[in-house]
Parts: structure tokens; C-alpha cells; sequence
């Protein structure tokens, strides 16, 4: 049986094969952050699949350049700030 993993903010990380159940024949395990719902065959580049709880949802991808952007922002203040610098070390 197939199951769909998600990560903790519900979005789609993979997919994998649900064990057997050792104790209830015919039953499947599935683990947590898991379902047996697949998500949206189609998915655009620019969208990612996330589990509600209910179902998938198709919600914006995170752009890398605001990532890059967050990093040289906190590198430009800990240069200017060396006392905080100094507390994460």
C-alpha cells in the first residue's frame, strides 16, 4: 500500500510502502506524518502539495531567493552587532 509522507508544516516530502500490520492481517501501518490519500497527480513547478489533515492543497512554493535575501540580512546585522554575534557563539 502507498503512503504519502508530509513534514511538520504539511508539506509533501515523498512517498513510501506501508508495512503490514504484524497483528491485524489485511491492515497496513502508517506512520506519523503519513497518509494514504494521494496528493494531485499535476502538480505546476511554481506549487507544492500540503496535507490539511483532510486532504492535499496546492499552496505557492517558497522562493530560494527569499531565503538567500533572510541569510545576507542576518549576516549584514551580526557585522553590526557584534555583542549579539558574540551570544551565539
Amino acid at each position: 500500500m502507498k503512503i504519502y509522507q508530509y513534514d511538520v508544516a504539511g508539506v509533501l516530502v515523498g512517498k513510501a510502502e506501508a508495512d503490514p500490520s504484524p497483528l491485524e492481517p489485511g491492515r497496513y501501518l502508517i506512520p506519523a506524518r503519513c497518509t494514504a490519500l494521494a496528493p494531485p497527480e499535476e502538480i505546476p513547478a511554481d506549487k507544492t502539495a500540503r496535507w490539511t489533515g483532510a486532504g492535499w492543497e496546492l499552496i505557492a512554493r517558497p522562493s530560494t531567493a527569499s531565503r538567500e535575501d533572510a541569510v545576507s540580512k542576518l549576516q549584514a546585522f551580526l557585522t553590526q552587532n557584534p555583542d549579539v554575534a558574540a551570544l551565539l557563539e
